[in-house]
């Protein structure tokens, strides 16, 4: 716990910046029950530092995006980008699976990605497939996550009362994705892709991010651990068009939520938005008009068929999410 709160700034650093709360953003958290766990167990073994004080939890803000555009930036930002980068270094590569782009260096990045990459409708058709079947009643997601967790002391009682209650938790990355086969296949549900296409290249790094496109936007898979673990006033659900189109109520009813006093969000959130874009971090906002330039819903390049089958797919998981959350989304 000393080394966590080492990275965080010392009470008088922040109070100094007129700063009253401090915390961190971390998304790899949320797949991760144990995390969940580990993390309460942690502030009820460290509250107070010994002096008999009230065991606090900590304030939880979970941020969702409508899932297909959250699906499509993931493609984007996870798979598209490292491979288009890892394709054009290849020529400085003496990998041999890597040696076939050494002369690609005439290709602008749309004929590399074409001839080189899977599309987006490739990598959601195949995922849906695998999900289909994973997450079916008695399906592989409900028995792993059993066979994984059950004899965990922390786990037993959850996962008894959902039993009881007739519902399953599951850990959609533990149990719906399998292991590497090997280095041109890295995930079964790629196997029948590269078959038909052994051209483009899918094996990069993160791949527990390129393997989750559509599984990442099942938010209510993860979430139902975290509100299974702790009190439902210490979670709060922001959606991201919110932040967007209503910044400044939004941020002031996060503000309420985390206890702080109220303040007036107008003049923050005119000058733009913070850690979007070109402009990582928090020193630098981008102007609004700036950040509207990604790819809309509608203009997300996906069959019609495929589009309406992802949104059936997950609708139920969005409309479990609202229920748990007691709030709704624009979508």
């Amino acid at each position: 716990m000393s080394w966590y709160l080492s990275h965080f700034p010392s009470t008088e650093t922040f109070l100094s910046h007129g700063a009253l709360m401090t915390g961190e953003a971390s998304p790899g958290y949320l797949p991760r029950p144990d995390v969940a766990h580990e993390l309460q167990s942690l502030m009820k073994n460290n509250a107070g530092n010994g002096h008999n004080q009230p065991v606090s939890t900590p304030k939880i803000i979970a941020i969702v995006r409508n899932p297909l555009e959250r699906s499509w930036s993931s493609y984007n930002y996870n798979y598209v980008r490292p491979t288009l980068n890892k394709i054009k270094e290849a020529k400085n590569n003496q990998n041999a699976e890597m040696m076939r782009f050494s002369k690609i260096h005439d290709l602008s990045d749309e004929e590399i990605s074409e001839k080189y990459l899977f599309s987006f409708e490739q990598m959601v058709k195949a995922e849906l497939k695998a999900l289909r079947e994973c997450l079916k009643p008695g399906g592989t997601g409900e028995a792993g996550t059993k066979a994984i967790h059950i004899d965990k002391d922390w786990a037993f009682p959850i996962l008894d009362r959902k039993d009881r209650e007739g519902q399953s938790l599951i850990t959609l990355d533990e149990t719906c994705y399998g292991d590497v086969i090997s280095e041109t296949v890295p995930r079964l549900q790629w196997e029948e892709l590269v078959e038909q296409s052994p051209e483009k290249y899918i094996n990069v790094p993160n791949l527990h991010v390129v393997q989750s496109i559509v599984g990442r936007s099942l938010y209510t898979l993860p979430l139902e651990w975290w509100y299974a673990l702790y009190p439902k006033e210490d979670l709060y659900l922001v959606c991201n068009e919110d932040l967007k189109y209503r910044p400044s109520q939004t941020m002031s009813e996060v503000s309420d939520f985390l206890g702080l006093p109220t303040f007036d969000f107008s003049d923050v959130v005119s000058e733009g938005m913070y850690n979007v874009g070109e402009n990582t971090g928090y020193d630098t906002a981008s102007e609004w008009d700036k950040t509207d330039k990604k790819t809309h819903f509608d203009e997300i390049p996906i069959s019609a068929k495929l589009r309406e089958e992802y949104l059936s797919f997950v609708k139920p998981y969005s409309e479990r999410l609202f229920e748990i959350a007691g709030k709704r989304c624009d979508w």
